[in-house]
């Protein structure tokens, strides 16, 4: 069973605690906060952890948007979508770029997907 499980978390560590101390509080609770030698973890029930992870998968998934959201709109695209596609595209060839230096790089070579505001010209 243990085994199955440190599978579907993807960890390689598998650890079986035979004499168990309860300092304080009780065993059924879904979150421990365990003491090996000198260092502090936290174990968390299996189902517990799944749900956190899904949960910090989608936070990220959404901070992601949001902040491409940003990054496009400030630069006022014709098309969000379509300059959108061709950022996700570009971050795919070029992960080590950030959002902001990825459609900066998209607005000069494809001007064309942006209005063209001139903002001296206006004032």
């Amino acid at each position: 069973m243990a085994e199955k499980v440190a599978k579907k978390i993807e960890t390689q560590t598998i650890v079986r605690c035979n004499d168990l101390e309860l300092i304080q509080g009780d065993l059924n609770s879904p979150l421990w906060v365990m003491q090996t030698g000198d260092k502090i973890k936290v174990v968390l029930d299996v189902d517990e952890y799944m749900e956190f992870m899904e949960m910090s998968k989608k936070l990220l998934k959404e901070n992601f948007e949001l902040k491409l959201e940003k990054a496009i709109l400030s630069e006022f695209p014709i098309d969000y979508d379509d300059v959108k596609a061709v950022v996700l595209e570009e971050m795919k060839k070029d992960g080590d770029k950030s959002i902001e230096e990825v459609v900066d790089k998209i607005k000069l070579e494809h001007p064309n997907l942006f209005y063209n505001l001139d903002l001296d010209k206006i004032f």
